[in-house]
């Protein structure tokens, strides 16, 4: 049997890449000091190099996925069908599932076909529905999801002294530390390789892939640029937030310009989980703040921002694109209080508890979940920001006639969402500046252009043009009851003075597809609960394509710990489900696929915290 040995010199020589840098001062033809540009991304991408991804047929690799955001044809996983953004990217990063580093790294090369554990991965993986199922359940998920693995090694490089691994690293000769070594720089060489400052932005990226008893605790880990962690943080050697937190800590240091930032997804598998902040220590409190700035509430596996009992009514305020965990939709139809376990991971539920937090956290004056909410798709096909109906071929199979059926199966799946940034200019330092202050917002797919903001002198606003205002608290940020204001600075950090009355202000273009209704969801803390309102601002039928609304809040109170954030309609179009069906004239025996939809976006919140 051929071995592999991987040395650690190898592993730092394998690349010799170097990408476009921007320095901190680089000025693009198009950079705007007022944060006035819009950039349009996705920053949770799988190629051939995440092990589910590969199991599928996909063997495109992360350089592949980079060149599709930008604008190259890619092929399917049947080998034949082609497909091409129409509209390419501004920004991307490549996310793989950080717990398979190693066996990608030593089982996807052909030369490693006769190592029996390879060999079965291979041969199990493509197009054949049953072997694609083996290797996600018997090779990934042993891994991932907390179960007894085969073989233990011990860590060199963490605190961590034990921690489970594949059965492949107890074979003679295999360094599976080099191994992850390796595949973690090819990661970062094609990231590096791919940035083009004012041109294209690629970020460094990874996906910790928590999944304890199946519950998605996932989160993307994104690098600001070419400071990195000597590791990727995984969660087989770091298997709780809180011990991710802490390595990030350990190993992303200012100092060395590192900066990095960790988005919780897929929050609507997340069994209610993921966001303990009642019972946390507040050191643990503060790391989430620091390191969790945004949560992802769209992608392909569902939607994540809220949850009811009137959750599949499809034209209900929580039913848009629900996905359930596996036998979730029929516990949900009978039992409202799986809906509310389900609901306290949802993005509305979860910036609702922060409030709370906030509110008990007393002179520390610190919201743990100051989230901001940012769309992806999560594509196990390396096409990043493919999210159109009527040009989806699925996420897992995908390509080709013979994955349709297959792909009406998987009924609850979408084809994801965007994250659009407010930023100076299409650089890492600008972007990750605004994706840590929270300047971004959320769309399922759809390329809705939308501002949205608040004056704390109820004045200003995003619809006057003359004077242009100067002091708008932007989508992310907060204002807050009694501190100094600093004009030369809007960040969400900043304290700005009391208020009776902010004046908010959305301003929106339609894409493709006209608007037809504009909503403010807002959270208030009364009596120790968050009370949840909805309140319709613009409703036009016929549709619009461009409006810019002034509101102010009539139940303001500056007692209560506030969230407001705009939610933005478009007229209703076929869903992917429902052109898929009638293409096969059997929208009969799919009744739940024959329905139309309503494309979105949702701004980040504003929150007022006295």
């Amino acid at each position: 049997m051929k071995l592999l040995i991987i040395s650690m010199t190898v592993v730092f020589l394998f690349f010799s890449i170097v990408g476009a840098q921007a320095s901190p001062n680089t000025k693009c033809k198009d950079t705007n000091e007022e944060d006035a540009n819009l950039y349009w991304g996705d920053l949770h991408v799988h190629s051939g190099y995440s092990m589910d991804a590969y199991a599928f047929g996909t063997t495109a690799n992360p350089k592949d996925a980079i060149a599709f955001a930008q604008g190259k044809q890619a092929i399917l996983q049947d080998k034949q069908t082609r497909i091409k953004l129409k509209r390419p990217l501004d920004f991307v990063a490549i996310t793989e599932h950080a717990e398979t580093f190693d066996v990608m790294y030593i089982c996807s090369d052909p030369t490693y076909s006769s190592l029996p554990y390879c060999q079965e991965m291979r041969d199990s993986s493509g197009t054949n529905a049953d072997g694609s199922l083996h290797v996600f359940n018997e090779f990934l998920l042993p891994l991932v999801s907390g179960k007894e693995v085969v073989a233990t090694k011990i860590s060199k490089n963490s605190k961590v002294d034990k921690y489970p691994r594949a059965p492949i690293c107890d074979e003679p000769n295999i360094d599976c530390d080099a191994a992850s070594l390796g595949q973690w720089q090819r990661i970062q060489d094609y990231a590096n390789e791919a940035n083009r400052p004012c041109e294209f932005t690629a970020f460094i990226g990874y996906e910790w892939s928590a999944t304890p008893s199946n519950q998605h605790w996932h989160r993307n880990i994104i690098f600001s640029g070419e400071s990195v962690t000597k590791h990727a943080i995984d969660y087989l050697r770091f298997p709780t937030p809180e011990k991710m937190w802490s390595a990030l800590d350990e190993q992303c240091r200012s100092e060395n310009n590192c900066e990095v930032i960790a988005i919780p997804h897929n929050t609507n598998l997340s069994e209610g989980g993921g966001f303990d902040v009642e019972t946390s220590e507040q050191s643990q409190l503060q790391q989430r703040a620091k390191y969790e700035r945004l949560i992802e509430i769209h992608q392909s596996k569902g939607n994540s921002e809220c949850l009811d009992d009137n959750w599949d009514d499809h034209h209900s305020d929580c039913g848009f694109e629900q996905l359930f965990p596996r036998g979730g939709r029929e516990i949900a139809s009978s039992d409202p209080d799986y809906v509310q376990k389900l609901d306290r991971s949802y993005a509305r539920n979860v910036i609702g508890r922060g409030l709370i937090a906030y509110e008990k956290s007393g002179d520390q004056k610190l919201n743990p979940l100051q989230l901001g909410f940012i769309g992806s798709t999560d594509t196990h096909s390396a096409t990043p920001g493919a999210t159109e109906e009527d040009h989806w071929h699925g996420d897992a199979w995908a390509g080709g006639s013979k994955f349709k059926q297959r792909q009406l199966q998987r009924i609850d799946y979408n084809p994801g969402g965007l994250v659009a940034v407010w930023a100076n200019a299409n650089t890492r330092d600008s972007l990750f500046e605004s994706l840590k202050e929270r300047r971004a917002y959320a769309t399922s797919g759809t390329r809705i252009r939308l501002n949205f903001s608040a004056s704390d002198t109820g004045k200003e606003s995003l619809c006057n043009t003359d004077p242009k205002p100067t002091r708008l608290i932007p989508m992310g940020g907060a204002f807050h009851k009694i501190s100094k204001h600093d004009p030369s600075t809007h960040k969400s950090t900043d304290h700005q003075p009391q208020v009776k009355s902010p004046l908010f202000s959305i301003a929106v273009n339609m894409d493709t597809t006209p608007l037809t209704r504009i909503e403010i969801i807002k959270g208030t803390v009364m009596g120790g609960e968050v009370v949840e309102k909805i309140y319709p601002l613009v409703s036009n039928e016929s549709g619009f394509s461009a409006t810019c609304v002034n509101w102010t809040d009539p139940d303001y109170e500056t007692t209560q710990a506030t969230y407001w954030y705009a939610r933005v309609f478009e007229l209703a179009t076929p869903r992917w489900s429902k052109i898929l069906c009638e293409e096969l004239n059997n929208c009969q025996q799919h009744p739940r696929a024959d329905r139309m939809i309503q494309e979105r976006a949702w701004s980040s919140p504003i929150w007022y915290l006295p």
